[in-house]
């Protein structure tokens, strides 16, 4: 999981990835993580770790083993090469449109956009050359905010887009939602680049269904565990 994935960018004292695999995965080395961490947060009056994980992997039979429980889902991380012949293409519905590039957009001018989408626009993390904007009957109604990781792989979500975007007709708006996924992924395999999708497992079923149009070349589902100190001490 890369780091922009993570539900604490800045990997706080309370989260923590765990490698899948390697010396650091086993059982031993685990436990030593997850104590010196725990140790760090000491200070805290009920100090609990969320701990990320690949399903499968021997951290996550050590934390089932450890806590009792099964991790919560959290999402999938896929790999797309060029060279994928798997992948469906979907076109854009006739009153969409996607623009690359985003300095072109005057933010001023767009007052009553979705402040997520206005947000969006201005990551810094994100390059605005090789972002894109969505215009639905030739309004900005959002973007797709692409992160270039290196000369060739980039990774970026779904569209961030107002949330009164064909609020009336759910079905209509996901569609819109992965059609202009699909064509942001394929113009991006068409120059030569890689891509990491981060695809979160949140129950929402465009995402199941993005996967699915996506056909990841590599697919990673990470999942999340809540660790508590009671559930280190019982281990010793």
């Amino acid at each position: 999981m890369t780091k922009q994935h993570n539900t604490d960018s800045g990997m706080s004292r309370s989260n923590l990835m765990l490698p899948a695999r390697g010396r650091a995965a086993d059982r031993d080395s685990v436990i030593t993580t997850l104590t010196e961490r725990m140790q760090l947060m000491a200070d805290l009056n009920a100090p609990e770790l969320f701990v990320h994980v690949a399903e499968g992997s021997t951290p996550d039979q050590t934390l089932a083993q450890l806590t009792g429980t099964t991790g919560a889902a959290l999402g999938w991380e896929g790999t797309i090469f060029p060279t994928n012949t798997q992948r469906r293409r979907l076109s854009l519905p006739r009153d969409a449109r996607l623009t690359r590039g985003l300095t072109e957009v005057s933010l001023e001018e767009l007052p009553d956009l979705d402040p997520r989408v206005l947000a969006a626009f201005q990551d810094p993390h994100i390059e605005p050359a090789d972002s894109f904007v969505l215009h639905v009957n030739d309004q900005v109604r959002g973007c797709i905010p692409v992160i270039r990781l290196s000369p060739t792989t980039v990774t970026f979500r779904a569209v961030t887009h107002d949330k009164a975007l064909h609020a009336d007709d759910p079905r209509r708006r996901s569609f819109l939602r992965l059609a202009a996924w699909s064509t942001v992924s394929d113009i991006h395999l068409g120059e030569g680049s890689t891509i990491l999708s981060w695809i979160p497992d949140d129950g929402d079923p465009i995402n199941e269904y993005k996967l699915q149009v996506g056909a990841p070349d590599w697919v990673t589902h990470w999942v999340t565990y809540r660790v508590f100190p009671h559930h280190l001490s019982e281990s010793e």
